[in-house]
């Protein structure tokens, strides 16, 4: 194997296992599955919705979870997490969605797929019914709480009787519900329109000139 060969296959081969020791995969915590998110996500109420999934690495692929946490009386928050292959394919149908909740006066968790605020709608302590014009109800939140149409970027949405009455027929029998018409959902209308990322695979390179400066010697050739 001459020299150029050599520097190319080590290269290569570095490319493919440098996501697995990067500092920053490392600090990422990892939640293989659902089974995982009452004991590491604290607090009530708490609502957990999957926001974006992505994939890192060329040869060796690590799974990603972009998760915003969403608490009635804190403000949302941010956290990214590495996954298992089987999880994040499981859920590549549920950006927007929310994975997992817990109730506040109940202390009951789900883990059933959900219209993102699922855990709030319905719920006297933070809204009620209203009749509209046409004689339907609607649901509106408490003015303390106005701004959480805007976290679940609901959009123009507001769910309806309905709506709230076949949502809590779906997680009765444990099965995701995506609205009547599909709104919500990785191909939800909602989810488009209010522009939520893709899944994606990001293919992440170090820089070559960094890595063959640090790691590789070329001799001088005459």
């Amino acid at each position: 194997m001459n020299k150029i060969s050599l520097y190319v296959l080590l290269i290569l081969v570095y490319l493919g296992i440098s996501k697995s020791f990067s500092p920053s995969e490392k600090k990422t915590p990892y939640l293989m599955s659902e089974k995982v998110f009452a004991n590491y996500f604290k607090g009530d109420p708490l609502s957990v919705i999957l926001m974006e999934s992505f994939s890192t690495g060329l040869l060796i692929k690590t799974y990603h979870h972009k998760y915003k946490l969403v608490n009635a009386f804190t403000i949302p928050s941010i956290i990214i997490v590495r996954t298992s292959k089987e999880f994040w394919e499981k859920n590549l149908v549920n950006l927007g969605s929310s994975l997992f909740r817990r109730n506040e006066r109940t202390a009951l968790v789900s883990t059933i797929p959900m219209p993102p605020g699922s855990l709030y709608i319905g719920d006297p302590a933070y809204g009620t019914w209203e009749i509209t014009d046409y004689g339907s109800k609607i649901w509106k939140f408490h003015r303390a709480y106005k701004n959480l149409p805007k976290t679940f970027e609901w959009g123009e949405f507001r769910p309806s009787l309905d709506f709230y009455q076949r949502m809590k027929i779906y997680q009765s029998n444990e099965k995701p519900y995506y609205g009547p018409n599909g709104e919500f959902g990785t191909n939800g209308l909602i989810r488009k329109e209010n522009g939520m990322n893709e899944n994606k695979k990001r293919i992440i390179l170090p820089n070559i000139k960094v890595i063959l400066k640090k790691f590789l010697w070329f001799p001088k050739w005459k």
